[in-house]
């Protein structure tokens, strides 16, 4: 058995990666209360099948690229949404996380249905400059009458990990993909608008279980995340201008809040595209730019 330490950094990049790679931190997975006023085009984005490429920044520092794309499957009438990370470098409670590549997937009904969830990354986790970890994760889950379950496998040089998620519920009607996402285009965006979201991330709740439980069969206990409140998305009363790639661009800006702002969304008016994605918590400020 690998010694505290080594179980401790294999734990901290796999947390990481769970946060900064699926959805709970980078961009939180959203389900709206009904059918929100701001909604994805599907059909828009898949027709365009053009990838759209973004920078990533935490706060002032670059920590890597995500290029996002939408595509139609024919065979089952559903859409597939794919999130590319690359040359990701994150820093977590002094774990340094590098993910040379990351695939997110999610798969949708033409209603809006949640059908499937994946996520694959190569990853090095460092301590205080020594390396604690390498190694690959795969996790997978697939939505079946309203239960997510899947399966994870942790691969690593000090310890593999592979078991079955628990079953978690998955609403019905709510829709994956939203606002709070990079995406290529948002369409409908009027002022003054407001809705309700809450936010719901299925797979990242079985894969938190199981790293609970795995840790737990090692003597290390991790507290239970809380889950957070619904918050309120509200489009500005008038455009905002937005500085992008040297130029000043009339802007829609969502906001997102619970007690305090804690995202943002700028949305180009002159034909929904969307040009940066802000989230703001905790003193920590992370930012999608959009290259093209």
């Amino acid at each position: 058995m690998p010694s505290r330490i080594a179980v401790a950094g294999i734990v901290a990049f796999w947390l990481a990666v769970t946060a900064y790679v699926t959805y709970r931190d980078v961009w939180p997975r959203l389900f709206a209360t009904g059918p929100p006023p701001v909604s994805i085009e599907l059909s828009d984005e898949a027709k365009q099948n053009i990838p759209a490429r973004w920078t990533i920044y935490r706060g002032p520092h670059k920590i890597g690229r995500l290029t996002t794309q939408m595509k139609y499957r024919d065979t089952d009438d559903t859409f597939q949404f794919t999130y590319q990370y690359s040359d990701l470098e994150l820093e977590q409670g002094g774990v340094v996380l590098k993910v040379p590549s990351a695939t997110s997937d999610v798969r949708m009904t033409r209603e809006g249905d949640l059908k499937e969830q994946s996520m694959t990354a190569k990853v090095k986790a460092t301590y205080r400059d020594v390396e604690v970890a390498t190694g690959t994760i795969d996790v997978k889950g697939v939505v079946r009458n309203e239960v997510l379950t899947g399966r994870a496998e942790l691969k690593s040089n000090f310890l593999d990990v592979a078991a079955d998620l628990d079953p978690v519920p998955v609403p019905h009607g709510g829709q994956p993909l939203n606002p709070l996402q990079p995406v290529n285009r948002l369409g409908s965006v009027r002022g003054g608008q407001q809705w309700i979201v809450h936010e719901s991330n299925p797979l990242g709740e079985a894969l938190g279980e199981l790293v609970r439980k795995t840790l737990a069969e090692r003597g290390i206990r991790l507290k239970e995340q809380p889950k957070k409140e619904s918050a309120v998305a509200e489009v500005g009363g008038s455009p905002q201008i937005l500085v992008w790639q040297a130029q000043e661009v009339a802007c829609w800006v969502i906001e997102y809040r619970r007690a305090e702002p804690f995202a943002r969304t700028w949305v180009r008016t002159a034909d929904g595209k969307v040009l940066r994605q802000e989230a703001f918590e905790g003193g920590e400020s992370l930012v999608f730019e959009r290259e093209d």
